[in-house]
């Protein structure tokens, strides 16, 4: 009764979480619609304002053009920042905040700023993991209800931990986005954008953002507990 319990409410947790998600996503579209027709004191698009702001930091980085709305990202790998379709000719206060987020996330590059360097290292893990976590789950049940309980049961809790990557996953991606908000915003105010409409609309645009990442923790960690008590009712079969 106890465990039927817990799973409902589990579902409830879940069903809340996607629910503060969607009104997450929701809101950044909303925020990057009201500023992204605002022109931006400074005279370039968001492109030229990224090559500009490499040219400055001295940081050799590529500026590309990728598909999408609101795709915009910063590739570690290639040390490339890539611009939505969107942003990449655009010169507003969205574009702009959007563009200087990213390349914030080359600065920590290029600064080894831990946080990210732990991020990229729990993503491949994660990613390895994620291969391995339905066949590693399915052997521990077999084994739990053949004959081996307890090299079943290790198997089912290792799943468990596997599947927790994403939680921390989520934890450490935090403080990076954060971060790269933090250094965009005194970015653009060197450049000039200290207007009140521009640090307004600047500050708008990140924070809707950063906020689509705590409730993607929420996320994750909703399913993580459902996925606790799922593998916990296989093991006491």
């Amino acid at each position: 009764m106890e465990f039927y319990i817990g799973y409902i409410i589990s579902g409830v947790v879940i069903l809340v979480a996607m629910i503060i998600s969607f009104v997450a996503q929701s809101r950044v579209y909303k925020t990057f619609n009201d500023y992204k027709n605002i022109q931006s004191s400074l005279n370039m698009t968001a492109a030229q304002l990224a090559e500009k702001m490499a040219n400055t930091s001295n940081i050799n980085i590529t500026v590309c053009e990728c598909g999408g709305t609101l795709t915009d990202n910063y590739n570690p790998k290639d040390k490339s920042i890539n611009i939505s379709q969107a942003n990449f000719n655009s010169n507003s206060i969205a574009s702009h905040a959007i563009v200087a987020h990213e390349f914030g996330h080359a600065l920590q590059d290029e600064n080894n700023y831990v946080p990210l360097k732990i991020r990229q290292v729990v993503v491949k893990v994660s990613n390895f993991m994620s291969a391995l976590l339905m066949p590693l789950l399915i052997l521990g049940v077999l084994l739990q209800f053949i004959w081996l309980m307890g090299a079943g049961s290790i198997i089912i809790y290792v799943s468990a931990g596997m599947y927790g990557l994403s939680v921390l996953l989520g934890l450490v991606t935090l403080p990076v986005e954060f971060n790269a908000s933090s250094r965009a915003k005194k970015l653009l105010t060197e450049m000039g954008c200290t207007s009140e409409e521009e640090v307004r609309g600047t500050d708008a645009v990140l924070n809707a953002a950063a906020m689509t990442y705590v409730a993607s923790l929420f996320v994750s960690l909703a399913f993580f507990l459902r996925f606790l008590l799922i593998i916990l009712s296989l093991r006491d079969k």
